[in-house]
């Protein structure tokens, strides 16, 4: 379950509205194809989506993310960003999970400046923050649960696992072209790179059908992304850029991830649904 917690906060994001086992998703058969529209240069503070989440076809739990606010972070504006996800009343009898991610994401560059997870996961705790500081190429690591504390080099800046994807939804994208950036996790950096495989209109329940462009990430970072199993997300083609769809193929079963109706979402439209 810890994995999976970070899997999904790396992507971000959480279905019971479909428990869909076909894992080898296929280019839009429209005869038009669907137009990738140019991304927004910038976030929009107050975006919360909620997501459910369902292993082999069973509800297991959601999440939620949102961009909560602008906050100063060593003199630099950046958006603050909380995920939370918890495991359903069923469950949580069974093995109870309530995690929680911080990321503080720098509002010009884009590049992570802090980042913390509270993991409550059975009887597994965590509280760890790291800051980084990329003018000295550098990072620190904190534990707040046992007092550790410790350096560690970077190269510059670079992303946690939560900012990769918001800088992802930010980039320019075709199909057959990619992404690549530098992830750091663990106190280790790694390359990752989101492929851009192609276009799909999906039927999401609430939304009616939603033109998509499906990604998929890669990187040698085990832990965040399967090292046995793929992943697919599903982004709106439109400017926001907003996932809709989530696919994991495991060695432990299919699981999927679909947007749910978002606590609110300002000016958000999938097509022609409102997201609030």
């Amino acid at each position: 379950m810890k994995k999976f917690i970070l899997v999904f906060f790396s992507l971000c994001f959480l279905s019971q509205a479909f428990a869909q086992t076909n894992f080898s998703p296929k280019k839009d058969s429209k005869p038009n194809p669907i137009l990738i529209e140019k991304p927004n240069a910038f976030f929009t503070v107050g975006e919360k989506l909620r997501f459910e989440v369902s292993w082999m076809g069973v509800n297991v739990g959601y999440g939620e993310i949102e961009i909560k606010e602008m906050e100063i972070i060593r003199g630099r504006p950046t958006y603050h960003v909380t995920a939370e996800a918890r495991t359903n009343d069923f469950l949580s009898k069974l093995y109870p999970v309530h995690d929680q991610i911080h990321s503080w994401i720098d509002a010009e560059n884009f590049h992570s400046l802090k980042f913390r997870k509270i993991l409550s996961e059975g009887r597994y705790r965590a509280d760890e923050e790291i800051e980084f500081y990329p003018q000295e190429k550098r990072g620190t690591y904190h534990s707040y649960k046992n007092g550790t504390r410790k350096e560690f080099e970077i190269p510059g800046a670079i992303h946690d696992i939560v900012s990769a994807f918001y800088w992802f939804r930010l980039q320019p994208v075709s199909v057959g072209g990619s992404a690549k950036t530098l992830v750091n996790s663990e106190e280790k950096n790694w390359d990752a790179e989101i492929r851009v495989l192609g276009t799909q209109t999906k039927a999401i329940r609430g939304f009616g059908l939603v033109d998509t462009f499906y990604v998929e990430p890669k990187s040698s970072l085990k832990g965040v992304f399967f090292s046995r199993g793929r992943v697919w997300v599903y982004f709106t083609a439109d400017p926001r850029r907003v996932p809709v769809w989530v696919q994991f193929k495991t060695p432990f079963g299919p699981v999927n991830g679909v947007l749910a109706t978002p606590v609110s979402s300002p000016k958000s439209f999938i097509g022609d649904h409102t997201l609030v």
